[in-house]
């Protein structure tokens, strides 16, 4: 039972999902010693190009014939976009896992991978967009904090400092009343 498990955890550790965030290309390769319709397809923070031509040279690569690098689109999160692609495509996905080999038309494959890398930029922009907002506010909240810190210097102890809003204003005008 140990063994499955271990090998589950290194295939979430093969897994995009440290590559979310990370721009890269997506391309898809085809090598002429396979059959026609099927197709390589990864990411690189490199080319297509350079991926083939790295895949060409390898000694080790038992798959004969040489590869071509024939669509290549770049992604601003790589990860997310590789991880919704091989989501889109799980049911024709061919041979051993790490290699990414999928049977699909090439032009069905293009609008896949044009639409997945759409949405996960997408994503990604608006989640930059609402964590930046938030390091500003956090960013004005601190230093709104610390001028409160240094205010509270010079006020006398009993006055209590009471921040704007309209449940602050009224407890402050009643605590001032019963005083």
């Amino acid at each position: 039972m140990q063994s499955s498990s271990t090998a589950q955890q290194r295939a979430q550790y093969r897994e995009s999902k440290p590559l979310h965030g990370v721009p890269g290309n997506v391309y898809i390769l085809r090598n002429s010693g396979l059959k026609e319709g099927l197709l390589q397809i990864g990411l690189s923070r490199r080319s297509g190009w350079a991926k083939a031509l790295e895949l060409n040279r390898d000694k080790t690569n038992t798959i004969p014939g040489n590869y071509e690098c024939i669509f290549e689109m770049r992604a601003q999160d790589g990860g997310g976009a590789i991880e919704g692609i091989f989501q889109a495509l799980q049911n024709v996905r061919c041979g051993r896992r790490e290699q990414d080999f999928f049977e699909v038309d090439v032009r069905r494959a293009e609008i896949i991978i044009d639409q997945c890398i759409r949405d996960a930029d997408l994503k990604f922009q608006n989640r930059f967009r609402q964590e930046s907002a938030l390091r500003e506010y956090l960013e004005k909240e601190n230093a709104a904090n610390a001028e409160q810190a240094v205010d509270t210097q010079f006020t006398s102890p009993s006055t209590p400092v009471v921040r704007e809003g309209i449940f602050k204003k009224a407890f402050s005008w009643m605590s001032g009343v019963m005083n």
